[in-house]
């Protein structure tokens, strides 16, 4: 049976699971990319775009052929500089995809979204970008899946980690605090280039090759995406109490401050963290449980080295050493892949707790390898979401 859907960019993609769901069970997907998609509506600061992306990807995967109507007041800006806008440079590189621009009579007329996507493929990472957004695709499938600022010239891999943390330290230039001490700044930009390199090394590794170990033909698509955002943060207060005489304890209360953040973002459209270690395809009837055990068997690979890793690379996923850095800078991580959607935080003000103990001989203080519900927060269990492709892991870096 033929089942059409219309959706409207970005508040179709930022709602609950349900909707997903209905979405991707359609045959065909006409897309309207909203005219008011630069105002950013409230709902969109706070939802992590890179799900939405997992989300669009995931639904071009399902279904074809996907229609997209642009209005033109997005136009002229996003096809311009498409790298600014995360979700719409996606967008603009999936395949199977038909792009038309809307008149004010209400027809559509077809448009040419050739040269955005070159403006894409050719993009380098900016130090001095004028809008705190950017991203860089790889389009696999297209055959673009080696942008420059992150693949070597002279080699046929990525670049090595010092110019990882080369680059790091370029965008961070105009990022960081002016009261930050040397020390400090120089052990915030290794922290975040070992954040940078780990996670993209990964999508190189796991997210460009179907279980046949081939590369995908349609859809294949990765991404780095950086932010500047505002996040809350825990701060207890101390107000007095009008009933209490000087010499009393005032009552506590707890209040939030906004901070300057950075947000790193990677994903992929690959067989997702479940498939890459099994070398089995996920199923809907494999236990969720199962999914989340794999998840941190990822987390462990790099923590004990007694656990095994039944892939070619024996790198594994490099999620620890993304946690330790995460605690040096007091970020925060989600990991979403498959059903599963993890996190941890160690941003100041939040409940810290699954840490080894100070007296602990090998990893005093540090993380242990594990992963909270996204939903629960403080559960250790998972609760399922809706089933997506790929993977994603999203963090946040309070800019001190």
């Amino acid at each position: 049976m033929d089942m059409q859907t219309h959706i409207i960019l970005p508040h179709d993609l930022l709602g609950d699971a349900q909707s997903f769901d209905t979405y991707a069970r359609a045959t065909s997907l006409s897309v309207e990319v909203s005219p008011t998609y630069l105002e950013q509506p409230p709902e969109g600061k706070s939802f992590p775009e890179v799900i939405a992306i997992q989300r669009l990807i995931s639904l071009a995967r399902h279904a074809v052929p996907m229609r997209v109507q642009w209005h033109k007041r997005v136009s002229e800006r996003v096809l311009d500089s498409p790298n600014l806008f995360p979700l719409l440079a996606v967008l603009l590189c999936l395949d199977n995809v038909s792009h038309e621009l809307l008149q004010e009579d209400g027809s559509a007329i077809a448009v040419d979204v050739q040269s955005s996507r070159q403006l894409i493929y050719k993009y380098r990472l900016q130090a001095d970008l004028f809008s705190d957004t950017q991203i860089l695709v790889c389009a696999d499938s297209r055959g673009q899946g080696r942008p420059k600022s992150l693949y070597s010239d002279k080699s046929s891999g990525l670049i090595a980690r010092a110019d990882f943390e080369s680059l790091v330290d370029r965008l961070l230039t105009s990022q960081t605090a002016l009261n930050v001490s040397a020390s400090q700044a120089v052990l915030f930009s290794q922290s975040i280039a070992t954040i940078v390199a780990e996670l993209f090394e990964n999508t190189d590794i796991h997210g460009r090759l179907g279980l046949n170990d081939v590369p995908f033909k349609v859809n294949g698509i990765r991404g780095l995406v950086f932010k500047r955002v505002k996040i809350a943060q825990k701060e207890p207060r101390r107000i007095p109490d009008p009933a209490s005489t000087p010499a009393q304890v005032s009552t506590e209360k707890e209040i939030r401050k906004e901070l300057d953040a950075l947000e790193i973002s990677v994903f992929d459209a690959g067989v997702g963290f479940y498939s890459s270690y099994t070398r089995q395809g996920l199923r809907l009837d494999t236990p969720l449980e199962d999914e989340w055990r794999v998840m941190h068997k990822c987390l462990e690979r790099h923590y004990d080295a007694s656990v095994t890793d039944t892939r070619s690379s024996h790198r594994g996923m490099g999620l620890y050493e993304v946690l330790r850095a995460l605690k040096t800078v007091h970020g925060m991580l989600e990991v979403r892949s498959g059903r599963a959607y993890g996190f941890r935080t160690f941003v100041e003000g939040e409940l810290k707790f699954q840490l080894e103990s100070r007296d602990s001989s090998l990893r005093p203080g540090m993380p242990k390898p594990v992963l909270l519900d996204v939903a629960r927060k403080y559960v250790t269990a998972p609760s399922p979401h809706e089933l997506l492709v790929g993977a994603s892991v999203r963090v946040l870096i309070p800019l001190h």
